[in-house]
């Protein structure tokens, strides 16, 4: 014991050093709204030619309950660009996409990338949403543009976490070339999709069909009003080599091409989803939608593609591991009378979530991938029947006749329910009855959907969130966390031999403990947790995993 003491304050001296020796964050507040500030050009500002960084150590920091504008594409090009909100109470800052002068159109993007990018408690809006923005002032929200974020280059990763992004005719998140990891998490995805300004296979919240994405991760967010998909990855020649899609809350989407379309994939992770008209255009016999339905390789009895919620490609040259389960589904009174009111026009209501190859692959546990049931939501936008009607009525007689032709759209009646980025700040509500089978229905007896509605329920949730991999153990081990550095969170593996007590604990420098995040009894196997630091301070930190017979301590970075 008095060794394994000694070896324990070795290793903190040496990382006192490393930590002394480390890069300290250099803090840049800016002022919103009334400073006459934009938000690009204090950005542009601290960047020379070729958007190399002035100070690689600046974090930019934006006021909380302040307005901001940005009127031009922010591109940084080989350093990693940080905004964040300030800590403390308050809303959080919003961001507005602002037309400039000469064109009277917001930028294309928020961010294009060519370096890492991190944004935390922001509300980040593709529009100028101050003033005529409820009479539909054409000059503003129909000048909509594409994204939020791009990624110009290849390798590089995009984290978000506890932001509402809002309103683009596009996608939220879109790589132009080859993202390494995608990381989003507590989240509001809104807004996604507009007739004046694209057509209906446009309004995503990720588009990343442009090649391979090493981790594509979504946990904890809500996803509210989008046209097409939740994920396109259909037609890319590369794949998605991790995707975790967990504990997310879908309401009022039509799901134009399906929902995840998925493409290639190496190993996928879609678990504890809550989906409520999350497919609301519903199963039909429609030529146009069922074009990129292909990759399933399943056809209908119009020898027409086959249409799923979820699509990949069958395995070709490769093993895809697949767990898909404890998924919860339901469909709103208004979703049901719009599929009995077309159902003689061959919809045949909500469809079916997966491909039979999809199917063969979970075998028996297929059944259980997705459960319907009887659920409200406490306060949403309204489902967009308007446009789904719209869709149907012949274009002669000023509808969109089931085809991408939005000549004869008029948004000023057909438009979705859009509402302001401040409702999905302060008043969506996507809570749901205690009584409901789906608040116990996750995996750990956890409710299903964004575990943020439930703020109890996700603390535990976090202490608690212990997976089991499907690697074997071969030695107890404790590998290094990833990503590290990290901010705010990172993943912890580690394999136990022998079934016994484990815990796995968090140390700050000064071997003052943290949090415990693993203490119980396991079998032998691979585990996985994550590690939270959000109400942390940058700065070197131990864990240590150990039995009654074992310690083995690594340590990890917090960069914020």
């Amino acid at each position: 014991m008095r060794k394994t003491r000694l070896i324990f304050l070795f290793v903190l001296c040496l990382m006192s050093l490393q930590l002394v020796m480390a890069q300290t964050d250099h803090r840049v507040y800016v002022k919103g709204i009334g400073s006459g500030t934009y938000l690009d050009d204090v950005i542009t500002t601290d960047t020379i030619s070729g958007g190399a960084r002035r100070d690689s150590s600046a974090i930019y920091v934006l006021y909380r309950d302040s307005l901001y504008k940005s009127r031009t594409v922010i591109q940084n090009i080989g350093y990693k660009l940080t905004i964040v909100a300030e800590d403390g109470p308050g809303y959080r800052p919003i961001v507005y996409l602002y037309p400039t002068v000469a064109t009277n159109l917001p930028p294309g993007y928020f961010i294009n990338a060519k370096g890492n990018v991190e944004v935390r408690n922001l509300c980040i809006s593709g529009v100028w949403e101050v003033g005529t923005y409820d009479s539909h002032d054409t000059s503003y929200v129909a000048g909509m543009q594409g994204c939020i974020f791009d990624f110009a280059a290849s390798g590089f990763s995009l984290t978000v976490d506890s932001c509402i992004l809002s309103n683009t005719n596009g996608n939220h998140i879109r790589s132009s070339s080859t993202p390494k990891n995608i990381k989003v998490t507590n989240t509001i995805f809104a807004n996604m999709g507009f007739l004046r300004r694209s057509n209906l296979g446009a309004g995503k919240a990720f588009d990343v069909r442009a090649g391979s994405v090493d981790t594509l991760i979504s946990v904890n967010n809500t996803f509210v009003n989008w046209q097409d998909r939740i994920i396109r990855h259909y037609q890319s020649t590369g794949s998605i080599k991790y995707l975790k899609f967990d504990h997310n809350t879908l309401v009022n989407g039509m799901s134009y091409h399906g929902m995840l379309s998925l493409g290639k994939v190496d190993k996928a992770i879609i678990t504890n989803n809550l989906l409520v008209d999350a497919f609301a255009l519903g199963n039909d016999t429609d030529a146009v939608r069922q074009v990129e339905f292909a990759a399933n390789n399943e056809f209908d009895s119009k020898g027409n593609s086959r249409m799923t919620w979820v699509i990949a490609e069958k395995d070709s040259g490769r093993t895809t591991a697949y767990t898909i389960k404890n998924n919860y589904y339901a469909v709103s009174d208004s979703g049901q009378a719009f599929y009995n009111d077309f159902a003689s026009a061959g919809v045949t209501g909500e469809g079916s979530p997966l491909s039979w190859n999809l199917n063969s692959k979970l075998g028996a546990d297929s059944v259980n991938a997705f459960k319907k049931v009887s659920l409200k939501l406490v306060n949403t936008p309204m489902l967009m029947t308007n446009l789904m009607r719209w869709y149907r009525v012949p274009i002669a007689n000023g509808g969109g006749g089931k085809s991408k032709d939005v000549s004869k759209f008029d948004w000023t009646k057909y438009d979705y329910d859009r509402r302001r980025i401040e409702y999905f700040d302060d008043t969506l509500d996507c809570t749901y009855s205690t009584a409901n089978a789906a608040y116990t229905g996750a995996v750990g007896g956890y409710p299903a959907g964004d575990l943020n509605w439930f703020p109890a329920k996700k603390a535990d949730w976090m202490i608690n969130a212990i997976e089991k991999t499907d690697a074997k153990a071969h030695s107890f081990a404790l590998n290094q966390n990833y990503p590290n550095p990290f901010n705010p969170a990172t993943m912890i593996s580690y394999s136990v031999l022998n079934t016994s007590q484990v815990k796995l604990e968090v140390f700050d420098i000064l071997g003052a403990k943290i949090t415990t995040l693993v203490n119980q009894v396991q079998s032998p196997g691979s585990y996985k947790v994550d590690f939270d630091g959000s109400k942390l301070s940058s700065g070197m930190y131990i864990y240590q995993l150990s039995t009654p017979n074992q310690v083995l301590t690594k340590k990890m970075m917090l960069l914020k």
